[in-house]
């Protein structure tokens, strides 16, 4: 889980979706929960949709 919340922090807003992604499958942990928290400031829209609706 460390490694994808890492990468909400990329530069490139495909990686930041694509670890949202993953993140979403494991929602059910506190971790996962707090980096999807995390990933609704993002400066991308479609990052703070895909976040938004993994919560």
């Amino acid at each position: 889980m460390p490694a994808l919340a890492e990468a909400l922090g990329d530069s490139n807003a495909d990686v930041r979706k694509a670890a949202v992604t993953a993140l979403a499958r494991h929602r059910a942990g506190a971790d996962a929960r707090a980096a999807l928290a995390t990933a609704t400031a993002d400066p991308d829209a479609d990052v703070r949709a895909y976040a938004a609706r993994a919560l």
